[in-house]
């Protein structure tokens, strides 16, 4: 089974306090490479949540926001008695310096800066934390499962593609013979018309035509392209982190292809191999999207 990088889901869980909702998307990348967005609650729980998405992601880039919602609204109050203090003792001694009233209104007192502070109702971090656990693990699962059908829609594309390299090469190794005959024929040709009258060596034109015959031979390329095919489709059925082993296997089919190309230059053989090498490229490009 293979496993693609890109992924998207969510998660919630609800206890009498509080709702968590989590999101969790991921593209490809080279590592497991985490990024979070973490309400104040839980900021101290980024190690735990790290290891639960460990367990269930191999690679790539994974973005995670967590959302905490509480029913139970409204604000702490706090008074802070040794600011006030401070105003008293100062206010006091002002007024009875300049000989003012000292009499000051708890209202007046209350508008100073810094003597109360409010700050919004949270819950707690071990009260929230297994509502956190819960949404999160229900989200990755949720990525997970786009992951896998995500993955057998690209493996279906790239055996596809697979295949029509596959006639590629045939039709390749079928004009072999004839890119052989035609470049003899022409390299014949070439010598008459440069000797002329000149007796040419037959022992000699035959030695060349056998080295050229070597060097427009494709049957080598054609084998191991055979073998990399077979490779590469073994690496798809045995599914599993097969996005590095894959792509190794097509820069060789691609190098195989451009030694094809610079031994037929010239000839209908050029068609098919630009089609291989625009294949491996397509083919390289859907690999950096599986784990």
């Amino acid at each position: 089974m293979l496993i693609s990088m890109t992924g998207f889901g969510t998660g919630e869980a609800t206890s009498a306090t509080s709702t968590v909702t989590v999101e969790v998307r991921s593209v490809n990348h080279r590592f497991l490479d985490l990024a979070f967005k973490l309400p104040r609650a839980i900021q101290n729980r980024e190690s735990d949540i790290k290891d639960l998405v460990r367990a269930k992601l191999a690679r790539g880039r994974v973005s995670i926001t967590i959302n905490i919602e509480s029913p139970v609204t409204g604000r702490a109050i706090t008074i802070n008695e040794h600011v006030l203090e401070t105003y008293l003792t100062q206010l006091r001694a002002f007024a009875k310096k300049h000989g003012l009233d000292e009499r000051l209104s708890l209202d007046t007192l209350m508008q100073l800066p810094e003597v109360v502070t409010a700050r919004e109702m949270e819950p707690g971090e071990d009260e929230v934390w297994p509502l956190v656990e819960k949404s999160l693990n229900a989200a990755l699962d949720a990525c997970s499962r786009m992951r896998i059908e995500e993955g057998k829609a690209l493996e279906k594309d790239l055996v596809q593609r697979m295949q029509l390299i596959d006639r590629t090469v045939t039709a390749i190794e079928k004009l072999s013979p004839e890119v052989a005959k035609k470049q003899v024929e022409a390299l014949r040709k070439r010598v008459a018309q440069l000797a002329g009258d000149v007796p040419v060596s037959e022992d000699r034109l035959a030695a060349e035509i056998v080295m050229l015959s070597d060097k427009t031979d494709f049957t080598e390329e054609i084998t191991r392209l055979r073998s990399h095919e077979a490779q590469f489709n073994r690496a798809l059925k045995d599914g599993g982190e097969v996005s590095k082993r894959l792509t190794y296997i097509l820069q060789e089919m691609h190098r195989e292809a451009s030694t094809i190309g610079a031994k037929a230059s010239g000839s209908e053989v050029i068609q098919h191999v630009v089609v291989l090498k625009e294949e491996t490229e397509k083919l390289r490009e859907q690999v950096q999207n599986l784990e």
